[in-house]
């Protein structure tokens, strides 16, 4: 009898150490993001989060966990109320924070509740119409002076 449960005992080390205990070496992995990875929006979005695949790390008042919203420029655009709830992170844009079109980035870095932290960008385009309507506006008149000069020149 003791042989047995020797035996089981064995079997069942050997299956653990070989194969696991099942999901316990998943790491959480991005899932979705607002806005979206490589959207373009005319509206500069009020607040930004991403959402991962398993509940985020919080240890009382640690900050083990970032978001960022940083333009082409690399500079942070001013953000508050970051929030964790289960496994998304989010944050409001402030709205004194000045913006231009162009580029941006959402940046984050987070602890996964495996204890392995996650890092990594969600790029997005902001061009609002006024800035495109203004762009093609600007154009046209160099376009035509640029013209005129070459021809006041012959």
């Amino acid at each position: 009898m003791r042989i047995g449960k020797v035996i089981t005992s064995g079997i069942l080390i050997f299956i653990l150490m070989n194969f696991g205990i099942g999901g316990s070496s998943a790491h959480a992995e991005l899932e979705s993001s607002v806005p979206a990875a490589n959207s373009t929006l005319q509206d500069l979005p009020r607040s930004i989060s991403v959402t991962f695949g398993e509940e985020l790390l919080v240890i009382g008042n640690e900050q083990v966990n970032s978001i960022a919203l940083r333009d082409f420029y690399d500079e942070d655009v001013s953000l508050s109320a970051i929030e964790i709830v289960g496994d998304t992170i989010s944050a409001s844009v402030s709205a004194s924070s000045p913006v231009i079109a162009g580029e941006y980035r959402i940046v984050y870095r987070v602890v996964s509740g495996d204890g392995h932290p996650i890092e990594g960008e969600v790029p997005f385009v902001y061009a609002p119409e006024e800035a495109a309507a203004v762009d093609e506006t600007t154009d046209a008149p160099v376009a035509e002076s640029s013209e005129t000069s070459v021809d006041s020149q012959t």
